[in-house]
């Protein structure tokens, strides 16, 4: 299972989920007027002009739109086995959404609608619901912390690389993350996530779309919507084996 000190986007969910997407928005909103600062002074803090616009660009490439379902999944390979997060996330408040991470036969799948989070357990089809506390066992959708750190301001651009025939930018992220954006369209590729062991795994963005709120779309976003025959148990004392927090 993919788990990482920075990073955990195939490992279970964990995190504020509205709060991280309002700060990664609005630290997005920031790097704009940076950039606009940088392009006028030339240079901000060693940063190129060259450097700042690709970074403004590789930022706006992964900044959705408001009122709209995003959808994001990464799949890469660890230790001959393969691994995946997949997020239907909205992105205007409450920001509820839904994701599936962690190996392939074995993964977690949650929800959260802006006041309960909902955990559900294909061994028993249950489904656990929990009212959400100040501090919600949530999770935001994979790129989300890519979208903050190229908004820090301490990015790094370190030239280009051909993976599989596209020619992409290769980012330093200020965490040890590595994202590599197509060289025209700036749209993320692939990320390098570092591992506690030392060693790195490779994910593949293998989609990021912007959905609309349609009723049927929306159903993407909830739990108990995709699995409808689904016992409920909203006992705080009853969590599934494996369940976020464990």
């Amino acid at each position: 299972m993919i788990e990482t000190q920075q990073y955990r986007f195939t490992a279970p969910f964990a995190g504020s989920s509205r709060a991280a997407d309002r700060t990664a928005l609005a630290v997005a909103a920031a790097a704009a007027v940076a950039f606009v600062m940088v392009i006028g002074t030339g240079i901000s803090g060693g940063l190129g002009v060259a450097d700042a616009a690709i970074i403004h660009h590789a930022l706006r490439a992964v900044t959705p739109p408001a009122n709209q379902i995003l959808h994001t999944k990464v799949v890469g390979t660890q230790n001959g086995v393969t691994v995946a997060g997949e997020v239907w996330r909205e992105t205007t408040p409450p920001y509820a959404g839904r994701g599936i991470k962690g190996p392939l036969g074995h993964q977690e799948e949650f929800s959260d609608n802006g006041t309960t989070s909902f955990e559900y357990d294909p061994a028993t089809n249950t489904i656990y619901e929990h009212p959400d506390s100040s501090s919600p066992p949530a999770f935001t959708d994979p790129v989300a912390q890519v979208r903050q750190e190229l908004a820090s301001g301490q990015a790094h651009v370190n030239g280009t690389i051909v993976i599989d025939g596209a020619s992409l930018y290769k980012i330093d992220l200020p965490h040890g993350l590595v994202g590599y954006f197509d060289t025209r369209s700036y749209a993320a590729r692939y990320l390098d996530d570092p591992q506690r062991d030392g060693t790195v795994v490779r994910l593949r963005v293998a989609a990021y779309e912007y959905l609309p709120m349609t009723p049927s779309i929306r159903d993407l976003l909830s739990v108990t919507a995709q699995h409808p025959s689904a016992r409920i148990d909203s006992n705080p004392n009853d969590p599934p084996a494996g369940s976020v927090g464990k």
